[in-house]
């Protein structure tokens, strides 16, 4: 059981039979100098483009067409890229600056034989839709406003390279521009407390559209905290994802998580109402991308907003001066029919909410999870528990393969005084979720409360999978971790010297006993790497941690933790 993990296994790349529009970045900081169309040939033999032609066709500037050189070919798996002389790896300039419309706009690619359309897409739908774009659009524009920031250079990328199931909406996600390499991103699950990293810096495994997110400590205020709170469940440091100079912004993990996903974090909640016309705003979603400015998604329909973006299903928190709800969302392809001059296909659908009260404000469990076409969000409750928490849940219209991403924004007139998305603990795992649940009770020791958990959801292939230990004796101080099944009857450890009231609830047979020593804040790890073995979905654990304290007067020197079940998903 106790055997290395194997990586989870790559998932599988879209593919098609042409090229396709792959990446493309219309409008930047200033002069917009470094616009760019990424073409990428997904078949398994070099594609000869001599002759094609990209049109890009405007609302408010003439229609442009650049024309591909006589002895052109994209190889197997290669990139061709079309944009300024500054843009990394381009192979055709086609212009300075302001090459292609930065508000909205149409993008074709033609072959040189029949003028026949190879690929084409219609960006920024949610600022109407000229009839001349009618049929240029493969399923749902891509919604959402896209801005690259110079200092964080963001592109629209297909989820994968090549990946084309003919419905834009679904297809482009807002990511770190990659001009002439690969949109894909490692498939391997993402977990992080924070603790190890210097406080105020960024997070190396996460993009955004203009400030990635940073570490914080948040006791303290900080750059990135804008007031001090009290610390997380997990404890020490956190994490903020906001733009400290206003307004709004995106971020998104560089994880490929594909369709089946969970996301786990302990979340900040200031449920406490906004001044009159103030508005707080944030996302965490999957399966989906956003526009770069997070324009509000107006879950609650109030304020009649629809320039939003976001696609996939998201939870998203809204704190106004009337309201503090948590909303379940699919947002699917990502148009809004309300308001609007386009009418997309289909509208988002709220799947659930959770009215919050100021007594509320505090650190909650957030679990997001989808598999197959069904969503489930759970707020509060156990780490890694899907039997704890209010649930919220639904089906999904249209679920695909998309990111991790995170949006938060905000109208208010002191930015000291807001709650950006405050999270610590945050893991993604791609494929389904397991199970962790509590039973028994706890004994403390004279120094405090024991505690068992996990580190992350226990799923096939997760090698960091470890379960922890909180709330021990200060180290270096060894403490018991047992690990079997449940005991019918647990074992009453007084009538062996323990303290009353101080239990064993793991049976003695089947039984292994392991020792972890606790640190100087008293916690400990026992690593527990999962190996990605089908066989083993399914199979249940259960844990506890008996703790030594030699100041306990009792001859039976230890307190004892709850009892942890694990079941592990595959």
């Amino acid at each position: 059981m106790f055997i290395s993990s194997l990586l989870l296994g790559s998932l599988m790349i879209g593919s098609g039979d042409n090229v396709v529009i792959n990446e493309f970045s219309y409008d930047s900081t200033s002069t917009d100098v470094r616009e760019f169309v990424e073409l990428y040939n997904p078949t398994a033999a070099a594609i000869d483009i001599s002759g094609w032609e990209l049109f890009a066709r405007g609302t408010t500037t003439s229609n442009k067409i650049f024309a591909i050189p006589a002895s052109t070919s994209i190889a197997a798996g290669g990139f061709y890229v079309l944009g300024s002389a500054l843009v990394p790896n381009v192979d055709q300039v086609v212009g300075v600056s302001n090459i292609w419309q930065n508000s909205q706009e149409c993008i074709t690619l033609k072959d040189a034989k029949d003028g026949n359309i190879v690929d084409t897409l219609v960006y920024e739908g949610n600022r109407g839709f000229p009839a001349a774009f009618i049929g240029l659009q493969e399923g749902e524009c891509i919604w959402g406003n896209g801005f690259s920031d110079d200092a964080s250079h963001t592109s629209w990328s297909r989820v994968r390279d090549g990946h084309d199931t003919d419905n834009n909406g679904l297809d482009f996600m807002r990511r770190p521009a990659t001009p002439g390499k690969t949109n894909n991103l490692p498939t391997s699950s993402y977990v992080d407390l924070f603790d190890r990293r210097t406080v105020e810096s960024a997070l190396p495994d996460m993009g955004a559209s203009f400030v990635v997110p940073h570490v914080i400590d948040p006791t303290k205020v900080s750059t990135s905290n804008p007031n001090a709170i009290t610390a997380s469940p997990q404890g020490k440091n956190a994490a903020v994802s906001w733009d400290p100079t206003g307004s709004g912004n995106f971020a998104m993990v560089l994880r490929d998580a594909g369709s089946n996903v969970t996301v786990e974090a302990y979340v900040y909640f200031d449920a406490n109402l906004e001044a009159s016309n103030a508005r707080e705003v944030w996302s965490l979603g999957v399966q989906g991308t956003c526009g770069s400015f997070y324009n509000f998604p107006d879950p609650s329909g109030a304020f009649g907003d629809h320039s939003n973006g976001l696609t996939g299903v998201a939870l998203t928190f809204e704190v106004t001066d009337s309201h503090a709800v948590l909303y379940l969302v699919d947002h699917n392809d990502g148009g809004r029919i309300a308001g609007t001059k386009h009418k997309p296909k289909t509208d988002r659908v709220v799947l659930g909410k959770i009215n919050l009260k100021p007594t509320d404000t505090g650190w909650h469990r957030l679990r997001l999870e989808v598999q197959g076409n069904t969503a489930s969000a759970y707020f509060g409750g156990t780490y890694g528990s899907t039997t704890t928490g209010q649930k919220l849940g639904g089906k999904l219209l249209m679920p695909s393969a998309g990111d991790v991403y995170i949006g938060y924004r905000e109208t208010v007139t002191d930015n000291t005084k807001t709650r950006p998305f405050t999270f610590d603990h945050l893991s993604v795992f791609p494929g389904a979720s397991g199970d962790v649940s509590s039973f028994g009770t706890v004994k403390s020791t004279t120094k405090g409360t024991p505690r068992v958990g996990t580190n992350s959801a226990p799923v096939l292939g997760n090698a960091s999978f470890q379960v922890t230990g909180g709330g021990l004796v200060p180290g270096p101080n060894p403490s018991l971790f047992f690990l079997g099944v449940p005991a019918a009857t647990p074992l009453n450890l007084a009538m062996f010297g323990g303290q009353t009231g101080s239990f064993l609830y793991i049976a003695l047979t089947p039984l292994v006993m392991l020792v972890a020593v606790s640190d100087a804040n008293g916690d400990a790890a026992l690593p527990l790497p999962l190996p990605n073995d089908k066989a083993l979905k399914g199979f249940a654990l259960s844990v506890q941690i008996l703790d030594t304290d030699s100041a306990l007067t009792t001859a039976l020197k230890f307190g004892n933790s709850d009892g942890l079940t694990f079941k592990i998903g595959g």
